[in-house]
């Protein structure tokens, strides 16, 4: 990384640091409900238990949104990393390594045009970020969900509460506590409705939402500077002019370059192959010539000598004319498995 761009950037703490925010007032909004309206009684003495498939849905859309948040958080680090390296090296100076969609989005876009296609930014991003944003879409969903279990608890208590007023119509010429218990039904059809229409609309339609809405906010912005980011830094190489066919010429150059240098490495090591089987070559000459002085049985000797030293420099010049093959190969863009050279050379031996 850079050393003049920091190692996390703090803008990207944006959105949950907003988030936090909204969580702390959903707590401080749990604690006047738990004090003023005496709710979390009547959830835990709840008959229906309509009360508790609205809390579990709450729950379970505030730990969704977390996750959510918390990815969008990372994709913020790698969007602003990638808009510093398009301003400074351009399109193919970005490094787009990794699973982030940020990533996938700035490898998205060398990959088109490295293939000559045509750039959409807007579509592109849009595909990108498509599983966030059915994610943000799935936690509004939980919260409209919610509101519409409030409604249903709702003319569930009005049904209640109808029915126990009718049983203390029937008997209120009869006994007295039969209408007191009827009663006492029409009260928890009542209380059942105006619980459930509470949480329904505080915590799907308030609390719920807003979650839902600080991720498709972060999922646009994000958008947004990317394709800034791309437009502004990155149009050179995304229109045609002769700037970009100069910078791809350029990025030729520079490919020919390493292959020289590779080459001109590959020609030093066989040039010093050669010089080894030279002097190989030397010193088997060398071993094969016998002095006239010798008698017959040294000379016998000396010819018996001379035929081990040549097996044995014959053996030698084999690896090493092998070994010169080998990188004359390597030199001229083919590669040869050293296993199978060393299987040559064992079975030549």
């Amino acid at each position: 990384m850079p050393k003049n761009q920091k190692a996390l950037d703090q803008r990207g703490l944006k959105t949950l640091a907003l988030w936090l925010i909204w969580s702390a007032v959903c707590i401080s909004i749990f604690i006047q409900l738990f004090h003023m309206a005496n709710i979390w009684d009547y959830i835990v003495y709840d008959t229906s238990r309509v009360t508790w498939v609205i809390l579990g849905t709450f729950i379970l859309g505030v730990f969704v949104s977390f996750v959510h948040v918390a990815g969008l958080t990372w994709e913020w680090f790698c969007a602003y990393r990638l808009e510093y390296q398009l301003e400074k090296k351009g399109l193919y100076g970005a490094v787009a390594k990794g699973r982030q969609v940020s990533n996938r989005f700035i490898a998205a876009l060398q990959h088109i045009h490295e293939n000559g296609g045509q750039v959409e930014l807007s579509e592109l991003s849009t595909v990108e970020f498509s599983g966030y944003i059915r994610v943000a879409r799935f936690v509004s969903l939980l919260g409209s969900m919610m509101i519409t279990m409030g409604l249903i608890g709702t003319v569930l208590g009005l049904t209640i509460t109808l029915t126990g007023l009718n049983g203390a119509l029937e008997n209120v010429d009869s006994d007295g506590m039969s209408v007191l218990i009827a009663l006492r039904e029409a009260m928890s059809g009542m209380g059942l409705a105006f619980y459930t229409t509470l949480l329904g609309s505080i915590l799907g339609g308030i609390l719920l939402r807003m979650f839902a809405y600080i991720g498709d906010n972060s999922i646009e912005a994000l958008q947004d500077l990317l394709t800034r980011s791309c437009m502004v830094y990155a149009a050179v190489d995304l229109t045609p002019s002769v700037q970009r066919d100069f910078r791809q010429l350029d990025r030729v150059v520079e490919g020919m370059e390493t292959r020289l240098s590779a080459l001109t490495q590959s020609l030093q090591q066989s040039k010093a192959a050669m010089s080894d089987f030279t002097e190989g070559m030397q010193d088997l000459k060398d071993a094969t010539r016998l002095k006239s002085s010798d008698d017959e049985v040294f000379k016998a000797i000396a010819v018996h000598r001379h035929y081990a030293k040549i097996l044995r420099y014959e053996l030698t010049l084999q690896k090493k004319l092998a070994n010169f093959k080998q990188r004359l190969l390597a030199a001229m863009g083919f590669q040869v498995s050293i296993s199978k050279s060393n299987q040559e050379n064992k079975s030549e031996g």
